[in-house]
């Protein structure tokens, strides 16, 4: 009997492995709605460029329609430009290599399977050394509001294009006190938020992170009460388990606090959704769907919590993606997991 369950597994993962690359795949009630409570499943993704830089129409169209298929909403383009490079036609002198097609392919994809996308600004990785260097930061503030006048100018009246996010990521260790984060608020954050409020109103969003190792729980929560004060519409917490900064035991104290932090005594109404991350990074080992499923649970538990996106579908469960049969396995598991939800539906 277990043998021939195993020949079931194996025949799905057959099918599997080909639906990030051709349509007509199995992947659940292809071609249908399908719908998932967020407040138990992960409704959305964080998506890059890397290795997609030449992909054509037909290739994010498939990419998309695979998560739709399994009920994501939402996708968070990590950054529209990163270090030397440049995902759209962009006259920006700051960076070198260009792809002027890749956002607005994205962008197209994700309209016609009705998804929501969020578009990541510049980044650049010296930010990592200079997280509380003033010029640094106001240069950057600087850069971003060019690349995002640009995206407006091109993609403004997209209908997917929903919302901006801020690709420099906070965290308490580094900003660990309200001086601190309020010159990231005054010479970052604010900067830039403020000026995309005057091209548009849509959200801006920000994903901070934690080490459980370097920060308690405590701490992190006066650090969120002290990042809500910026002009920000949804605060991301990544979960920092798969890069070890914390263990699925633990995710769920430090996601409670940090919804205190948010919501208590403080005048934040923006949404506060959890960042999941779906790989094993050290050691590097194929994530398990109790793992997910144990993340969902801990950290959706959250009061205010009203989305769980992962980090990042493309890696960690599109099959014929880089994470190989891992991620074939994760995704035909998640998809059994969804399945099993009451609020489920595939109609």
């Amino acid at each position: 009997m277990k043998k021939l369950i195993f020949v079931q597994i194996v025949f799905n993962l057959i099918i599997l492995a080909g639906s990030c690359t051709k349509p007509g795949s199995d992947n659940p009630d292809n071609g249908n709605s399908i719908v998932v409570d967020p407040k138990k499943a992960l409704t959305g993704t964080f998506i890059d460029f890397s290795q997609k830089e030449n992909w054509l129409q037909q290739d994010w169209d498939i990419h998309f329609r695979e998560m739709k298929n399994i009920g994501f909403n939402t996708v968070i383009v990590q950054f529209a430009a990163y270090n030397d490079y440049t995902w759209f036609n962009s006259a920006n002198t700051f960076t070198h290599t260009k792809y002027p097609d890749a956002l607005g392919l994205l962008l197209k994809a994700a309209a016609k399977e009705d998804i929501s996308v969020y578009i990541g600004l510049y980044f650049n990785e010296e930010y990592w050394d200079n997280q509380t260097n003033t010029d640094w930061l106001q240069l950057h503030a600087s850069r971003c509001m060019s690349i995002a006048r640009e995206i407006n100018t091109q993609f403004g009246s997209e209908t997917a294009f929903v919302g901006w996010y801020l690709p420099h990521e906070p965290e308490p260790n580094a900003y660990n006190s309200s001086e601190l984060v309020k010159s990231f608020k005054d010479n970052f954050v604010n900067k830039v938020s403020d000026y995309l409020h005057t091209l548009n109103s849509k959200p801006v969003s920000i994903a901070a992170f934690f080490n459980s190792g370097l920060t308690s729980a405590t701490q992190l929560r006066a650090f969120m009460s002290e990042l809500c004060k910026c002009n920000l519409q949804v605060i991301m917490l990544q979960d920092g388990v798969g890069v070890n900064h914390v263990t699925v035991d633990n995710v769920k104290k430090y996601f409670w606090e940090a919804d205190s932090g948010l919501y208590y005594n403080t005048s934040y109404t923006g949404e506060f959704w959890t960042d999941l991350e779906t790989f094993s990074d050290a050691p590097q080992t194929a994530v398990t769907i109790a793992r997910v499923k144990s993340q969902l649970s801990n950290e959706l538990s959250a009061p205010h919590i009203s989305k769980a996106v992962s980090y990042q579908y493309y890696s960690d469960m599109c099959p014929s993606g880089p994470g190989g049969q891992d991620a074939a396995w994760l995704n035909y598991y998640y998809v059994q997991f969804i399945k099993s939800l009451p609020e489920y539906t595939g109609r």
